[in-house]
């Protein structure tokens, strides 16, 4: 069955399902491209922070991107609910601050005022106002999602990600070094409350017909998959990691079907040999960070090769978004990499020569 802006989505979705389950050897495509590129209709995807009390108008503005714009391969439209990277912190007191296109999270800029000891023992209210806005957004795109759209779960965000919004970044390095058992009791209830997160926008989508999970990376799953982080951890040396933060993704992934990490800057790249080690840790996304991409050094470029084969020589899968222009060395390299490959072009046209290179590749 198709969808109204991805006709061949049953393809894409069985393709999907496939590369979830090792199934696919060879890259997957997905690209996006404006129908005209005289009249692309720019979708801001942080609509539902500018209107957080009105989800109805952000997905009517969603669908007028969806209808102007090609979804080729395994591409599809993924209205995913953005209220900001860690919109737990948000549900559990940090007070959001939306600047531009970012939303900050309380303490993330300077001190917090929670303790270790509040945040070990703080629960989920369901009346913040924050959890009310996100849930009600859910439902709503769920509501006007039947045969036109996939809705991607809202970033609930790291564990110790949270953490950080909460203490503020500097608390808790200290933390690790004077609080390390008190740090891990907040880790503990911090995951729970993730999962009791989870489970609520799990249980919201499948009550209202969704079908299978996607989130903010634009992968869709048939069964219960989130992407994993720990963005803080840049600045642990790798014994804080697997102190802290392994055992962490271990519970998540064990409680979820599929998980994807996200790795982000090549300060985090010390952690991969741990993170290659967790048996049910699906695969890696690799993210340079502006820095390396204003350099030259987005996923295509060759610096990043040697750190793809660790991945897929590990047995994991790799995610990664390639320029158009190195979407054709990158087949070239990992012709049989279990990799999905993001990416876009200027029209329909160039979309499908991209999606041709893929399937020559896999001929």
């Amino acid at each position: 069955m198709g969808l109204l802006y991805k006709e061949d989505w049953k393809n894409a979705k069985e393709l999907l399902a496939a590369w979830w389950e090792g199934e696919v050897r060879r890259p997957v495509i997905q690209v996006t491209a404006p129908r005209d590129p005289t009249k692309w209709y720019s979708y801001d995807f942080w609509d539902f922070c500018r209107y957080p009390d009105d989800p109805v108008t952000v997905v009517r503005r969603f669908e007028e991107f969806c209808s102007a714009t090609f979804f080729g391969g395994a591409a599809y439209p993924n209205l995913w609910i953005n209220f900001g990277p860690g919109i737990l912190s948000a549900f559990l007191g940090a007070q959001p601050v939306f600047h531009n296109y970012t939303m900050w999270f309380g303490n993330q800029q300077g001190k917090g005022v929670a303790s270790l000891r509040e945040i070990a023992e703080s629960e989920l209210d369901k009346e913040n106002i924050w959890w009310r806005r996100v849930y009600l957004a859910t439902k709503t795109a769920v509501e006007m999602h039947p045969g036109r759209f996939v809705v991607g779960m809202t970033d609930i965000g790291g564990v110790l990600d949270v953490i950080a919004a909460l203490r503020g970044t500097v608390e808790l390095l200290k933390d690790i070094y004077r609080n390390p058992d008190a740090l891990l009791d907040a880790i503990y209830n911090v995951t729970e409350i993730w999962h009791e997160c989870y489970d609520s926008f799990y249980a919201a989508m499948h009550e209202g017909g969704h079908e299978g999970t996607s989130a903010w990376m634009g992968i869709w799953c048939p069964q219960r998959w989130y992407p994993l982080q720990c963005d803080v951890s840049y600045m642990f040396s790798p014994a804080a990691f697997e102190k802290l933060v392994r055992p962490c993704i271990e519970e998540q992934c064990a409680r979820l079907d599929h998980s994807v990490y996200h790795l982000d800057g090549p300060e985090q790249i010390k952690h991969l040999s741990i993170l290659l080690k967790i048996g049910e840790l699906h695969a890696i996304q690799w993210v340079p960070g502006a820095k390396e991409e204003l350099s030259g050094n987005d996923c295509g470029s060759s610096k990043w090769f040697e750190l793809y084969k660790r991945v897929l020589e590990s047995g994991k899968g790799l995610i990664i978004s390639v320029p158009p222009a190195r979407v054709q060395e990158v087949l070239r390299i990992f012709p049989k990499g279990r990799i999905i490959i993001q990416t876009w072009a200027l029209n329909e046209e160039e979309a499908l020569k991209l999606l041709n290179l893929g399937n020559e590749t896999a001929a």
